[in-house]
């Protein structure tokens, strides 16, 4: 018994903190969502597309990203990349474990003109 809570204790401490910090992407956002979990708050999300378009053509992915937005501001500028289908650079941390939230969350966005 003492072994399996060891073992649990360790697992719980190396999930802690970052994969990745100040990470960087450039895509399209496709779409800015309310998620409403079951159990945990509802938060705002986006997905975010790795290819990019320019008048029907350009690079298709099926790479997306969904990212956590955390303040209304950040909000604001996805929700405008959305509807102009404007490039974005994101910068973003990404967690070892969520448990109520995508394991990314955007730091800043910049449209690129």
């Amino acid at each position: 018994m003492k072994n399996v809570l060891v073992i649990c204790f360790c697992l719980c401490f190396l999930a802690c903190g970052y994969t990745q910090r100040d990470g960087e992407l450039v895509g399209q956002v496709k779409k800015v969502a309310h998620a409403t979990p079951l159990i945990c708050p509802d938060y705002i999300e986006a997905d975010v597309s790795l290819g990019v378009l320019r008048g029907g053509v350009g690079s298709m992915s099926t790479q997306d990203v969904w990212l956590v937005i955390p303040d209304k501001a950040m909000e604001k500028i996805f929700r405008e990349a959305n509807e102009s289908g404007a490039l974005v650079k994101v910068r973003y941390d990404e967690y070892r474990v969520a448990i109520c939230s995508s394991v990314i969350w955007a730091t800043s966005i910049e449209i690129i003109k």
